[in-house]
């Protein structure tokens, strides 16, 4: 059985939603062939997820609701702490996706002095979504912050036995900067976003009416995102007659950019064509998208976190056959003939697929696009970790001496 230790990008169990690590490691772990052990970060402070994984909290945390001061004053003993898992769980090969500024470095030194592979998992622009947490990723203080993430993200990146990404833009970023063995473990869905919902209850909770043209999104509300554009485009198909209603499904996780939104749905005059949700459970996502006429990834392309990003609601708004309106990010574009994918560029775009989905609402999946969905499962994405994780762990484990547990 190899034992894995999963040092994760964010609160394993308190984030508001599963994240890719939790999609890939509660998987992955069935108490066999894998052992997953994962250190948890105390960023959100109560548990919102449950896991089968072997959880170790940390002893002796300094509390705090500032992510990067979390990580700086807890930085000596998170190490501590993951390296006394390490000896004494005989863990066989680290999984980290998370930069951990003051201790990555010595970390992965004392990873290749232990001989314990290292997989570093880089499953967005580290260098400006770690900036977007603590400074304004344009400001002098964000500059400076991304050069010196930067520094930490290639060095981890070339120290790494292999490099994993979710998507084609960011291996090509690896491979850029030095990765040796670069493994695309593709984001993905959930088996139970292959069933074609009926979204017309979440309509009538909703208040919607069957004209109503809803344009949705789902997820973190954040400073990755231009929904200045996607807003200013539901006010301006609203003022051409078209009866369009926007459904945000969200909220933020640490900073202040919904904020921001509450200003332009003001400004444009749309606040009362706006219904705001907070964070709903992941197995009722399937619901929401099907109550959609259009769904939207609205990510700031001229930020490096959004412009690298493989999302996933990408697969969850195609499963049920939605419209998808998404901005010009490459793993939107290397898709761009899937289903009915909008690439938009400007508010009168949105407007253009607003219109679209106006004229026909069928949902029609095509067997082709059936067949893609099939082959995006997280299970699909979990044999090709296996593999990566069997065959770093056998070349590591040939010729070595037996560790002996501490």
């Amino acid at each position: 059985m190899i034992r894995v230790l999963l040092i994760p990008s964010s609160d394993y169990l308190g984030h508001p939603f599963p994240q890719r690590h939790n999609h890939l490691f509660e998987r992955l772990h069935d108490g066999k062939e894998f052992e997953v052990h994962v250190i948890r970060f105390n960023i959100f402070d109560k548990p919102k997820l449950a896991s089968k994984c072997i959880i170790h909290e940390v002893p002796f945390e300094v509390s705090t609701r500032s992510t990067g001061l979390y990580y700086l004053m807890n930085a000596m003993s998170h190490v501590s702490e993951i390296l006394r898992i390490i000896k004494r769980e005989s863990i066989d090969i680290v999984f980290a996706g998370n930069l951990l500024p003051p201790l990555m470095y010595v970390l992965v030194r004392s990873l290749a002095e232990l001989k314990v592979p290292f997989v570093f998992d880089v499953q967005d622009y580290y260098p400006t979504s770690a900036t977007g947490y603590l400074a304004d990723v344009r400001s002098v203080v964000g500059v400076a912050l991304k050069g010196f993430f930067e520094v930490v993200t290639k060095y981890l990146i070339c120290r790494a036995d292999a490099v994993t990404v979710p998507g084609i833009a960011l291996a090509t970023y690896a491979r850029r900067v030095g990765a040796q063995r670069v493994s695309i473990i593709p984001n993905g869905l959930s088996e139970y976003f292959l069933e074609r919902c009926d979204g017309r209850d979440v309509r009538k909770r909703l208040s919607y009416n069957d004209s109503d043209v809803v344009v949705g999104y789902i997820g973190s509300i954040e400073f990755w995102l231009d929904m200045e554009s996607l807003i200013k485009a539901v006010s301006i198909a609203r003022t051409r007659g078209l009866p369009v209603k926007l459904l945000l499904i969200g909220k933020q996780l640490q900073t202040g950019y919904p904020l921001k939104v509450r200003k332009w749905l003001k400004i444009y005059r749309v606040e009362n064509a706006t219904t705001w949700l907070d964070f709903i459970s992941h197995n009722e996502v399937p619901r929401y998208v099907a109550a959609m006429d259009v769904a939207t990834i609205p990510f700031d392309v001229s930020n490096p976190t959004a412009y690298y990003a493989a999302p996933n609601k990408l697969w969850e708004y195609l499963s049920q056959g939605t419209i998808v309106a998404t901005t010009p990010i490459p793993e939107a574009l290397v898709h761009r003939k899937i289903g009915r994918i909008y690439i938009v560029k400007t508010s009168e775009d949105y407007v253009r697929a607003f219109e679209e989905a106006g004229r026909n609402r069928k949902k029609n999946i095509d067997p082709c696009l059936q067949q893609i969905l099939k082959a995006r499962l997280w299970s699909q994405s979990v044999e090709k970790l296996k593999a990566l994780l069997k065959s770093l762990v056998l070349t590591y484990t040939e010729n070595l001496p037996i560790r002996v547990t501490l």
